[in-house]
């Protein structure tokens, strides 16, 4: 018999274009994935890869096999995971989330489920972009929420067997000290900031080298920024006085009095925030529900971030 495994590997390497990159994705080692493909040619006895320099390419029989194979590994996930393929809302869906996402967006979503599907299980896991992405692709989580800074691409990861839905836009805000020349200003630009001493994520981060590319004149603060992985620190600095940061409203939770939030000018000056599923599960009513509550869940988030900070 064919083993589905091996039909699996040859698609992911048609998906990824590499077997190391299949190997990844599923969570393989090459050596694995290069063992799968010789049980398929064996089995066909007829050559499935061609090596091209240092990658492969697939054969014309390759390609059909993977063209007919599809829809009978996606027929094996979808009977794998039948209760979220039923017309009821119900069954376990494992989420995994950026650290502010679960906090802003799948806790309040959990609470929401349990009054309003009770059937629904939603299972939170916070974890870093490209690894859920790649847990997602493998089928160990049914979905990810996701984030694209500015006007980026959504993913450096993005695999092309992956569906995605745009939940909605993440607005960034200047912190600043309420005694800061700008605290009373209705927006500003990042620009105005650069006399500042800064306050930002650390810089393997994109935050950093967002806010650097509107004007060279910020290079400067930020290469001598203080730096913090936290929210709340990075909000401690403000209401310190020692310096500004720009956050975005989603899980940042309410702020001190002494720091004010000053709404961004640039046309830049938001996330894009993105829920990925695999292809057999988007049609599901589970993931509309869950899609529905995200949705509503950050647009909860965004009404926060324009409420009035308590005097």
């Amino acid at each position: 018999m064919i083993d589905p495994v091996s039909v699996r590997a040859l698609i992911a390497i048609a998906d990824h274009g590499s077997v190391a990159e299949a190997a990844r994705v599923l969570g393989y080692t090459p050596p694995n994935i290069s063992q799968h493909i010789r049980k398929l040619e064996a089995h066909f006895e007829t050559p499935l890869l061609e090596r091209v320099g240092r990658g492969v390419v697939l054969t014309s029989a390759a390609l059909t096999l993977v063209g007919r194979g599809r829809p009978l590994v996606d027929g094996l996930e979808q009977l794998r995971r039948a209760p979220l393929q039923d017309d009821e809302v119900k069954g376990v869906v494992r989420v995994g989330a950026f650290p502010t996402a679960v906090r802003g967006l799948l806790i309040p979503t959990i609470a929401a489920a349990a009054g309003r599907f009770p059937g629904l299980v939603v299972e939170p896991y916070e974890m870093e972009a490209d690894n859920a992405l790649q847990q997602l692709a493998r089928g160990t989580i049914d979905a990810v929420v996701h984030k694209s800074w500015g006007a980026n691409a959504p993913d450096e990861y993005e695999p092309r067997s992956l569906h995605r839905t745009e939940l909605g836009i993440d607005t960034l805000d200047a912190l600043v000290p309420a005694t800061h020349a700008l605290a009373d200003r209705e927006h500003l630009f990042l620009r105005e900031l650069a006399p500042d001493r800064w306050a930002i994520s650390p810089r393997h981060d994109p935050y950093g080298r967002w806010i650097a590319s509107h004007d060279p004149a910020l290079l400067t603060p930020l290469s001598h920024a203080f730096e913090a992985a936290e929210f709340q620190t990075l909000t401690r600095y403000v209401e310190a006085g020692l310096a500004v940061t720009v956050m975005p409203r989603l899980g940042r939770g309410a702020l001190p009095a002494s720091v004010r939030a000053v709404p961004l000018a640039d046309p830049d000056a938001h996330r894009k925030i993105h829920l990925y599923v695999r292809p057999i599960t988007a049609r599901s009513q589970s993931i509309d529900a869950l899609t529905q509550m995200l949705t509503e869940a950050l647009q909860n988030e965004e009404q926060r971030g324009l409420a009035p900070v308590d005097q």
